[in-house]
């Protein structure tokens, strides 16, 4: 918390950084403003953003903590492992009764050891929601996608490479990046599909989306497959669905009969698809919030995951039925990205600055998390007006007032030595033997005997440790 704080006076502006110094007349006081702290009549803590670094770690800290999970796998594992291993073995009880009571015992574990916040508790308590957006979200399987592009890719780098060698220069990288891939998990990369029915009743077929947007109408062929998720969705047609398929949306008739309610624009799949015959694309009314699934998209500055970067990119954010549109056999993923430019739009080029936007808000972060921490470890010293009044080392014209409260503490010690002559006999338990430890340690980083030590005594606490 950075407690205590220097205190100002009045509101002043720093000469040399520039930075704004909130008025402050108590150290343990958080920066705050009298006009909004009486509007709104909340806690704050208000801090002068001067730098871009500084505003980037702030946006990362927010936009982390609102959009923040629940107890990790592992977390939740050693809770339920230690659940379990308490579970006391009662010969009486059937096997129903140990089930439900195991159950509870690790559900009682979970919840007890999950962070809630006041609000969250409150929504609870209350029967609110608590889950408020103002978008709506599709999961986009990118890794697996991905591995699609990059298989096509290397058997017409194969194919071409069997009938000429001289495309052995120009296989490095790909090998390489293959290998890269490997330490990947095989569940991660796999890519899933949906079965479902095709025309004929007696038949299924596979679809997933790489499916729908290669195989998609030709009028949408300028689409990438972000906005191709972002602003369509497949749907089963109906016979009124295929008598709207050649009409434009703003027709006069159209704002006739559904004055309230425009008609949304709809798209056959080519013949190739499975269910060409059955279904088809509509475009959403409202836009929705594309979510990569599988490994992050790494950083664009990072040599060692260039090749990762541009072919996520590319996949994205560059229209594509086949990988023949997005790579050539004889370019590197970075190449391909960099010769292909202008065709990807203003708002998907938008959408990737705010992707490594992202990494730099999470880098700046960590670093002001470092500056923070060497700042505590270049002070191990805890300020005298941390501690209780009756836990300060006194001071030369308070050592009567402290000499009872000493005898304490002493005679703590010497049931510690009694414990140490006898520890051959009667062995300490080891939760007892850490905590004395704990507590000698304390008494002696705090000073609390300075004031005993005789120049021909060594202090008493040591002797201990």
């Amino acid at each position: 918390m950075r407690m205590p704080r220097e205190m100002f006076p009045i509101t002043i502006i720093d000469p040399e950084s520039g930075e704004i110094r909130m008025c402050r007349s108590h150290p343990m006081i958080n920066s705050f403003n009298q006009f909004i702290l009486c509007a709104r009549r909340f806690n704050m803590d208000i801090k002068f953003i001067w730098s871009g670094t500084d505003a980037k770690a702030l946006v990362y800290y927010c936009t982390d903590y609102i959009t923040k999970t629940k107890l990790s796998f592992h977390d939740t594992f050693s809770l339920m492992q230690k659940a379990v291993g308490s579970n006391d073995n009662n010969i009486t009880e059937n096997s129903i009764d140990k089930a439900r009571k195991l159950v509870l015992r690790c559900y009682n574990s979970l919840a007890s050891q999950q962070e809630l916040s006041g609000v969250q508790v409150a929504t609870y308590v209350t029967d609110y929601g608590d889950y408020y957006t103002n978008h709506e979200f599709a999961n986009i399987f990118l890794i697996a996608i991905e591995r699609n592009l990059q298989n096509e890719l290397e058997k017409k780098k194969a194919t071409l490479a069997s009938s000429s060698t001289t495309m052995q220069a120009t296989n490095t990288n790909s090998i390489h990046f293959i290998e890269d891939e490997e330490e990947e998990t095989t569940v991660m990369m796999n890519e899933q599909f949906s079965i479902e029915q095709s025309t004929d009743p007696q038949k299924l077929v596979l679809i997933n989306l790489r499916i729908d947007y290669q195989l998609r109408s030709p009028a949408l062929e300028t689409v990438c497959l972000y906005e191709f998720v972002s602003l369509f969705h497949r749907k089963s047609f109906t016979d009124k669905d295929r008598l709207n398929i050649d009409r434009p949306s703003t027709s006069t008739e159209d704002v006739r009969l559904n004055p309230g309610r425009p008609l949304q624009e709809r798209y056959l799949f080519m013949t190739e698809h499975p269910q060409a015959k059955s279904h088809g694309v509509i475009k959403r009314l409202k836009s929705i919030v594309p979510v990569p699934l599988g490994p992050q998209i790494p950083r664009k500055d990072r040599e060692e995951t260039q090749e990762r970067y541009s072919r996520a990119i590319a996949t994205l954010f560059i229209p594509w039925r086949s990988v023949k549109d997005l790579c050539a056999v004889n370019q590197s993923w970075r190449e391909a990205l960099s010769s292909r430019q202008e065709s990807i739009s203003t708002e998907s080029k938008q959408i990737i600055e705010n992707i490594q936007l992202l990494h730099d808000c999470k880098k700046d972060r960590d670093v002001h998390l470092q500056q923070i921490i060497s700042n505590v470890q270049a002070s191990d010293e805890i300020d005298p007006r941390l501690f209780p009044r009756n836990m300060r080392v006194a001071d030369s014209d308070e050592d009567d007032d402290d000499s009872n409260e000493n005898e304490t503490y002493l005679s703590f010690l010497d049931s510690l030595a009694d414990n140490n002559q006898t520890s051959t006999i009667n062995h300490l338990s080891e939760k007892e033997q850490l905590y004395q430890d704990e507590a000698l340690r304390s008494l002696h980083k705090v000073g609390r005997f300075s004031n005993c030590n005789r120049p021909d005594q060594p202090s008493m606490v040591s002797t201990f440790l």
